[in-house]
């Protein structure tokens, strides 16, 4: 598996970002978390949708 292919499970993305599993589950269950696929039960989120995600949320300040 090549760094492109890594999947980050939701413990791993709530710590990547510096946040709670509850948080990352929370923010899943509202539909407010990166694009995630789910191997059985259990939701894996790409490096790439997280990344996007990020970017999607970034905040410029003063609005530009």
């Amino acid at each position: 598996m090549g760094n492109d292919d890594f999947m980050f499970s939701e413990s791993e993305f709530a710590a990547f970002v510096g946040k709670s599993h509850a948080w990352a589950r929370r923010e899943r269950r509202f539909g407010r978390s990166p694009a995630f696929v789910l191997i059985g039960r259990t939701p894996k989120y790409s490096r790439e949708d997280v990344f996007a995600w990020m970017q999607a949320n970034r905040v410029t300040p003063g609005g530009k």
